[in-house]
C-alpha cells in the first residue's frame, strides 16, 4: 500500500495524483490542490485545518497535525472527558502515527470501560408479535392492520446489551476498523472490542445527530470511552461511497477540536455546567440587531446566574500578537450584543504576552490571549487555569490583567 504523508498547513510540491486522489484531497480532506507550474500531471498540495487519513484504492492519504501527535491525542482525550483524563497515559507517547494513536487511545478507554463487563440496560421495543407482550400499540395496530387480529403491534421494555452506550462504541469502532494500523496489538484490541459488542445493533448516525447519553452511577464508568466515540463521530469519519464499496476514513477538524478543548477545559476549571458554559449552538439567544435577525453564536460564553458574564471567541490560527482585525471586529460584535465591558479572543499560537485593545467609543476592552499547544499537558492546563481567572476578571469588568499590553484601535 502506498502512503502519501502530508502535514497540516505545509505545502508539498509536485505530487503525482490520480483523479480520485486529487478530488478526495479537495473535497474530503479539504486541502488546497493546484497544478504544479510547468507540469501537466503534478500537483502542489497544501492541507488546511483538517487532519486524518482516507483510503483511496491502494493509497493511504494521511495528513498529520503540525503539533506533536501526543499533544493532539491529549486535546482529543481531554475534550471528550476532562474528569477521567490521565496525564501519564501511555498511549500519548507510544503512537507511531496519527491513526494508530487515535485508535490506540479509543481502544484503551474502551478496555477500561468494559472491565466490569458489557453494560446492559432497558430499551423500548416496538414489534409485531403473535402474542401480547407489554402493551398493545392500538394506534399502530388500527392504522396498519384494521380489522385483523394478528400480528399484534406491541410495545415493551427489553433489558439487554443493545443500548445507546454500546451502540456508540460499536459505531466508532466500525469506522476505525478498516484504517491502516501499525501494530498488531492495537489491531487485535479493536477487533476484540467489535467482537465483544456482537449482540449490539449496528447503528447509522449522522454527524449532526449523535445521541446524547444521560450519565448516572450505573454507567459513569463508560463515560470516557463513549464521549470520545461521540466526539470522533461528530467530527465526522466519512464513508465515501464509490459504487457499493465504502472508503474508510478518519477525519479530525483541528479547529473544531481546539474550540471543544478550550471550552471543555475552561468549563472544568470554572466548575461550570454545560448550561452555564454552553457551546455556540446551545448558547441562549443572542442577536446583534434590535430586530433579532443577526444571530450570534459565540464559541465561549459564561452564564453563571442566567445572565451572560463573559463572552469570547476561539481561533485555531497563529497570531503575531495584537490580534487580527476581522477577529477583533467579530469579538466587538459579541461584546456589543451582550453589553459587556470586555471580551476575550483566544488563539492557538502566538507570543506569550497577552494584549488588550481599548475601544473608547464602545467602552469595551478586547483581550487577546494565546495558548501554546506544544507544551506538555500539565503546562497547557496551567495556561487554561490562568485563562479561567481572566474569564471572571473580564466578566466583572475588573482592571487590566498583569502584563497585558495596551493597544489602541
Amino acid at each position: 500500500m502506498r502512503t502519501l504523508r502530508l502535514r497540516e498547513w505545509t505545502t508539498t510540491h509536485a505530487l503525482a495524483l490520480t483523479a480520485r486522489e486529487r478530488d478526495t484531497l479537495r473535497t474530503v480532506l479539504r486541502a488546497t490542490v493546484q497544478p504544479t507550474t510547468g507540469s501537466t500531471d503534478r500537483y502542489d498540495v497544501t492541507p488546511g485545518n483538517t487532519i486524518g487519513a482516507v483510503l483511496v484504492g491502494e493509497t493511504n492519504l494521511l495528513i498529520e497535525p503540525k503539533i506533536p501527535i501526543s499533544r493532539m491525542l491529549f486535546l482529543l482525550g481531554y475534550a471528550a472527558e476532562p474528569n477521567a483524563w490521565r496525564h501519564d497515559d501511555a498511549t500519548l507517547g507510544a503512537a507511531p502515527d496519527l491513526v494508530t494513536g487515535v485508535v490506540g487511545l479509543f481502544t484503551t478507554l474502551c478496555d477500561r470501560a468494559l472491565r466490569r463487563g458489557i453494560l446492559t440496560g432497558y430499551r423500548s421495543v416496538e414489534a409485531d408479535l403473535p402474542t401480547v407482550r407489554g402493551r398493545i400499540n392500538l394506534a399502530h395496530q388500527l392504522r396498519a392492520r384494521p380489522g385483523l387480529d394478528l400480528p399484534l403491534a406491541v410495545r415493551y421494555d427489553e433489558h439487554d446489551e443493545d443500548i445507546t452506550e454500546n451502540q456508540l462504541l460499536l459505531a466508532a469502532a466500525l469506522k476505525l476498523r478498516n484504517l491502516p494500523l501499525r501494530g498488531d496489538t492495537i489491531r487485535r484490541s479493536l477487533h476484540r472490542l467489535i467482537d465483544s459488542l456482537q449482540n449490539v445493533t449496528v447503528p447509522i448516525y449522522r454527524p449532526a445527530a449523535i445521541p446524547i447519553v444521560t450519565w448516572t452511577r450505573l454507567n459513569l464508568h463508560y463515560r470516557p470511552a463513549v464521549e470520545l466515540a461521540r466526539l470522533l463521530l461528530r467530527m465526522h469519519s466519512p464513508d465515501l461511497a464509490s459504487g457499493s464499496t465504502e472508503t474508510p476514513g478518519l477525519i479530525i477538524d483541528m479547529a473544531v477540536l481546539f474550540e471543544t478543548f478550550v471550552r471543555a477545559s475552561l468549563r472544568e476549571a470554572l466548575h461550570a455546567s454545560p448550561d452555564q458554559f454552553p457551546s455556540g449552538d446551545n448558547c441562549p439567544p443572542l442577536t446583534l440587531d434590535a430586530q433579532g435577525r443577526v444571530r450570534l453564536k459565540p464559541d465561549l460564553s459564561y452564564w453563571p446566574h442566567g445572565q451572560c458574564a463573559f463572552i469570547g471567541d476561539v481561533k485555531y490560527k497563529r497570531d503575531t500578537g495584537p490580534g487580527q482585525s476581522s477577529d477583533l471586529y467579530q469579538l466587538l460584535a459579541y461584546a456589543t450584543a451582550t453589553q459587556l465591558p470586555a471580551a476575550t479572543l483566544i488563539y492557538a499560537d502566538g507570543p506569550p504576552e497577552p494584549h488588550i485593545h481599548q475601544i473608547p467609543a464602545a467602552k469595551v476592552n478586547l483581550y487577546v490571549q494565546h495558548l501554546d499547544l506544544t507544551k506538555p499537558p500539565k503546562d497547557l492546563l496551567q495556561q487554561i487555569d490562568h485563562l479561567s481567572l481572566l474569564v471572571m476578571a473580564a466578566g466583572e469588568g475588573t482592571q487590566t490583567p498583569t502584563g497585558a499590553r495596551r493597544q489602541s484601535r
